[in-house]
Order: C-alpha cells, then sequence, then structure tokens
C-alpha cells in the first residue's frame, strides 16, 4: 500500500522532507514542481499533459512520464498513480488540486457556485437547431446512492434499451458500472459480485451481442481488458503487457464488430496502435497496426495517430469497416478491416471535424444509428457534442459545456442516441452524465 498520505499534502516548491519519502537533493522537488507548473498544474510524474479543451486546460494521460524526485517502488508508484488520477490528473506532490469550479488544476481551489436555475423552476435548456434540438432533463439519469463519480467515460444500451455508464470512481466508492432502465430512472450498479472488475481507471465500454447473449467489452487505463455478462460478471480478464512490442500501454477502447470473432484495441494514452484480440478466450492475436503520428493536425500521415481514442464498428457501411477518433490530430479515420482472420488494417478514408466544429475540436468517439436515418453522434472533449447525418457531415451541435456549465458539465467524453432519438452524454473533469429529450422539428 501507498506509504505516506503526507506526500498528497505538500504545498508547491516546499522542500522540506516528506515524511517516510527519503530524498537525496531537497532541491529536486522544487524543480520538479516548475516544470509541473509549466505544465498547467499536471502530473508530469504519472505522465499527464495539459490539453487546451474549450477554454479550460486539462490533464489527459499519454504523455511522458518525469522521475519522481523521490524514491518509491514500482507498487507504490502505481497507487500515487491511481490517486494522482483520482484528482483528475493533478498534481498534488506540488499543491495542485482539481478544481471543479474552473474545470483545471489550482492551487487555489475556488467555491463552487450554486447553479443560477433550480430544477423544475427556469427556462427550460434547450440546445442544437433544425430537426435536432434537444432538452436536457435534469431529474433523469441520477446516479444511485454512493456513487463517486470522478470521470464518466463510458456509454452503450442493451437489447432492452436499458443505459448503462462506466465511470472512474474516487477509491472510495468501488463500483464503476451503472445501469438505468430506458426512460433513465431507477439507478443501480452492476458488479458482478466481484471487486477486480472497477479497480485502475475504467475508460471505454462497448456492447456486443454473441448468438443470444449480450457481453460488454471494458477498456482500462491501467493495463486491464475484461469482458463481462451485463451484470458486471466476468468471462475474461487480462492484466499487464500482453506479448505486444511496447512498454508504453494505457487503452482506451474497443471495438467489437459483429461479424467477426475479433476485437480491436485502441491504445489511445499508450502506444498509439490498434492491437487484435479473440473475443471468446481475450487472446492477443499478434496483428498491430498504427502508432504516434510524426505531425499533429488533420493533415497528419494517415495510418498513424495523435490519441487514437476511440474505436467503433460502422455498421452503416457494407465494406468491414471500423472508425478510429484520432482525437488530437481532430480526425475519424477509416479502416477495413478482415472479419475472417483478423490481420488486416488497411486505411481508406478521412473526415477532418474542424472546419465544422473548431480548430480546438478533440473528438472522443463516434456512435452510428443507420435506424435513426444514419445518423452518428461525436462528443468533443472542447464542450460540445454534434449530431452528423449518414455522409458524416455535422447537422447540428449541442454546446453542452455552455449550457451545463452551472451544473460543471463541461467536457463530452461519451455520447449516444437512444432508440426513441433522445440523447446521453457523459462528462470528464468532473464526471457528469445528462439526459437530452429530442424535440420536435421547429
Amino acid at each position: 500500500m501507498f506509504r505516506s498520505a503526507a506526500l498528497l499534502l505538500v504545498p508547491a516548491l516546499v522542500a522540506a522532507d516528506i515524511v517516510g519519502i527519503p530524498r537525496e537533493n531537497p532541491s529536486d522537488l522544487a524543480l520538479a514542481c516548475a516544470a509541473t507548473k509549466a505544465n498547467h498544474g499536471c502530473s508530469t510524474f504519472c505522465g499527464f499533459e495539459a490539453v487546451h479543451a474549450g477554454d479550460d486546460w486539462i490533464c489527459m494521460p499519454g504523455g511522458p512520464r518525469e522521475d519522481l524526485p523521490f524514491v518509491m517502488d514500482s507498487a507504490d508508484i502505481n497507487e500515487f498513480c491511481h490517486l494522482v488520477g483520482a484528482n483528475s490528473g493533478c498534481s498534488d506532490t506540488c499543491g495542485f488540486k482539481f478544481d471543479a469550479a474552473t474545470g483545471q488544476c489550482s492551487l487555489n481551489v475556488s467555491p463552487l457556485k450554486t447553479p443560477s436555475r433550480l430544477r423544475g423552476t427556469d427556462a427550460p435548456i434547450i440546445g442544437g437547431s433544425g430537426k435536432f434540438r434537444y432538452q436536457y432533463m435534469p431529474d433523469l439519469l441520477k446516479p444511485p446512492a454512493g456513487a463517486h463519480m470522478v470521470n464518466c467515460h463510458g456509454l452503450v444500451t442493451d437489447k432492452d434499451a436499458n443505459i448503462y455508464l462506466t465511470y472512474q470512481n474516487d477509491n472510495k466508492d468501488k463500483n464503476c458500472l451503472i445501469r438505468w432502465k430506458p426512460d433513465g430512472t431507477g439507478a443501480e450498479f452492476m458488479m458482478g459480485g466481484n471487486s477486480t472488475l472497477c479497480s485502475g481507471t475504467p475508460h471505454g465500454l462497448k456492447i456486443t451481442t454473441e448468438g443470444d447473449t449480450q457481453y460488454l467489452y471494458h477498456a482500462n487505463n491501467n493495463q486491464k481488458l475484461t469482458k463481462t455478462t451485463l451484470d458486471g460478471t466476468i468471462i475474461w480478464q487480462v492484466n499487464g503487457l500482453f506479448g505486444q512490442d511496447t512498454k508504453v500501454y494505457r487503452p482506451t477502447w474497443f471495438a467489437t464488430p459483429p461479424n467477426t470473432k475479433y476485437a480491436y484495441l485502441c491504445d489511445g494514452y499508450g502506444s498509439n496502435q490498434v492491437y487484435t484480440f479473440d473475443r471468446n478466450t481475450g487472446e492477443f492475436q499478434n496483428h498491430t497496426w498504427g502508432g504516434r503520428s510524426k505531425t499533429k493536425g488533420p493533415g497528419a500521415e494517415h495510418g498513424k495517430f495523435q490519441t487514437n481514442h476511440g474505436c467503433t464498428y460502422d455498421p452503416r457501411l457494407d465494406n468491414d469497416t471500423i472508425v478510429v477518433s484520432d482525437r488530437a490530430n481532430s480526425r475519424f479515420e477509416f479502416f477495413n478491416y478482415n472479419p475472417e482472420t483478423g490481420a488486416e488494417f488497411s486505411w481508406y478514408h478521412t473526415v477532418d471535424l474542424q472546419p465544422a466544429m473548431g480548430d480546438q475540436t478533440l473528438p472522443c468517439n463516434i456512435r452510428m444509428y443507420p435506424a435513426q436515418e444514419g445518423r452518428a453522434i461525436v462528443p468533443d472533449l472542447a464542450g460540445p457534442v454534434g449530431v452528423l447525418n449518414n455522409a458524416n457531415e455535422v447537422i447540428s451541435i449541442v454546446n453542452v459545456s455552455v449550457l451545463l456549465a452551472a451544473e460543471q458539465h463541461k467536457h463530452p467524453h461519451d455520447a449516444i442516441f437512444l432508440p426513441n432519438g433522445d440523447m446521453v452524454v457523459a462528462t470528464w473533469a468532473p464526471g457528469r452524465v445528462s439526459y437530452w429529450k429530442k424535440l420536435p422539428a421547429l
């Protein structure tokens, strides 16, 4: 276990000894914290880099790690970095805390403002345009008692239209998976009678029908991949490195096409590679693609990524396509896969989100809905959620971070359409989830 809680309480640039942690040179901490301050308070020790999202500088995993200025063994470092993650990546060691009022790391945390709107008493909150306008429903998707959602990450619906959310907890709440009824009521935890699912940082979530049974595929940033039943019962789990040619590994999302036994994993916060697994056994198939692009932006080399955050099978197309959300390059990359062998991942198309969503757009994911005229939904970490037509053109934007600023719904991380056309949005830093009812066209 982590040996010194005092480490997390050290104010910025203090050089006095930290209880229980020997240091050769007390000035090392001051130098390290100067670098952390330049990184907008994000912990360089745990590989968090500052990313400009909307008006905020937020801490995202996937950056280079600096050496700690004190001695810790690997197990303690892992636990230390888990606590940093629970602080939204802010460096407690250097005195930075996540400031929910400003949405970024701060040495002086602001008091939260009381929302100006009282539920049910003010004018409705409506976003979007034309045929695709949505009203926020504040009384739906309330979490169950005891849920502490540090970051809300992944969303899916099952064949009965129940809504599932995976989230990162505060290490006191031992849950990470919530299910609501189709109408957004009746929240309950889904743990499958175990606690191993929720340790670490639960992140991406996908659902797949295999035969007559539906399964969830979980990607955990702490090098953990899990297949479960809908109630969280574990079918298989892969922990740590699995034979791939990298030591930098922080997985973010699975793609699980229905016409193959293979699943494709995006290592968005690690190597920026894509790996193939056998869905039945969880075994790595020794097929690897991608890596980090040499340049950054929509024009970067194809088949390489800057945070390949989401992987999604596109059911609108008949050519076996997986779409990768290449987040920091502000684009979607389209790939053909071979459902028979799992040994192909060939780029053929790109969609640039910057013209429609702005130069700072950070598309986290894309979900497609053939039954809804082929529309898709895109959560943008910078603040909005985009509605796309079947040609992947943006036709409506719901400015979630602006409309729900008082409620601190700041950084959309995943979003889905429900069968009735309503939408659900999960946000990051801090963790929030919201229900949006689709309104009749004007």
